[in-house]
C-alpha cells in the first residue's frame, strides 16, 4: 500500500513489535482529525499509527510502526476480548497497551442524541474506508516490522481496552467478514459425494 507518511510530533521512540490493531473512530473529520492528532501545543496530546478519511485518497501515516502512538494509553475496565491479548507487569498491572498496539482512526459521521451528546455514526463508514482498512490489516501480517498474527483475536476496538471510548463494534465485524470470508459450500462436490456414497450401499 502506498500510504503517504506525515510525522505527527505526539509520539514515543520505538522500537517495539506490534501484535494488536485497535481501531477507533475520529472525533472530527478527516482534516481536522489529522491536524488534531498532530497538534503538540495541547494538553493531552494524542495521536494514532494511520488515519482513513470517508473519500477516496484520504488516509496518512502519522506515526512508524516502530514507533509509538498515543492512541490507547488509559485503561478501564477492559472487557474479555481485550484481556485475551493484553499485557501485564510484574506487579499485576496492565502494560500500557500503546507499547504493542497499532492504532487505526477512521473518520465517522456524527448523530446527536436526545441528550445533546455527539455520537459517532458507524453507517457512514465508506466502502473507501473499509477497502482500505482491509489491505492495511493485511499489509501488517507481512510486515516484519510487526509481531501481529491475521486473526480475529489481534483485531479490538478501543471501547474493549477503556469502556468509556468509542465502540465501533459494527466496523470490527464488517472487517472480519472482509479478512475471513466464509466459503459457500459447493453444492456439486457435495451432490457427487453424495451420490457416491449412495452407491457404495
Amino acid at each position: 500500500m502506498n500510504i503517504p507518511f506525515q510525522q505527527t510530533p505526539n509520539y514515543a521512540v520505538g522500537p517495539t513489535k506490534k501484535a494488536v490493531i485497535v481501531l477507533h473512530f475520529t472525533l472530527g473529520a478527516y482534516r481536522g482529525a489529522v491536524e488534531w492528532l498532530s497538534n503538540a501545543n495541547r494538553p493531552n496530546r494524542s495521536s494514532a499509527h494511520f488515519v482513513i478519511g470517508r473519500n477516496q485518497g484520504e488516509a496518512v501515516q502519522l506515526v512508524k510502526i516502530t514507533d509509538i502512538a498515543w492512541h490507547a494509553g488509559a485503561v478501564s475496565n477492559p472487557n474479555e476480548r481485550a484481556r485475551r491479548v493484553m499485557k501485564k507487569n510484574l506487579d499485576g498491572t496492565w502494560v500500557n497497551p500503546n507499547q504493542y498496539t497499532i492504532g487505526i482512526e477512521l473518520a465517522a459521521g456524527y448523530d446527536v442524541d436526545q441528550d445533546g451528546a455527539v455520537e459517532p455514526n458507524e453507517n457512514d463508514i465508506t466502502e473507501w474506508q473499509y477497502q482500505q482498512l482491509t489491505e492495511l490489516v493485511k499489509a501488517f501480517a507481512n510486515n516484519p516490522d510487526t509481531a501481529f498474527v491475521l486473526d480475529e483475536k489481534s483485531i479490538i476496538i478501543h471501547g474493549d481496552i477503556t469502556d468509556y471510548k468509542e465502540k465501533p463494534e459494527k466496523v470490527r465485524t464488517e472487517l472480519l467478514k472482509r479478512l475471513f470470508p466464509v466459503q459457500s459450500p459447493d453444492k456439486e462436490a457435495i451432490k457427487s459425494q453424495i451420490i457416491s456414497l449412495l452407491n457404495q450401499l
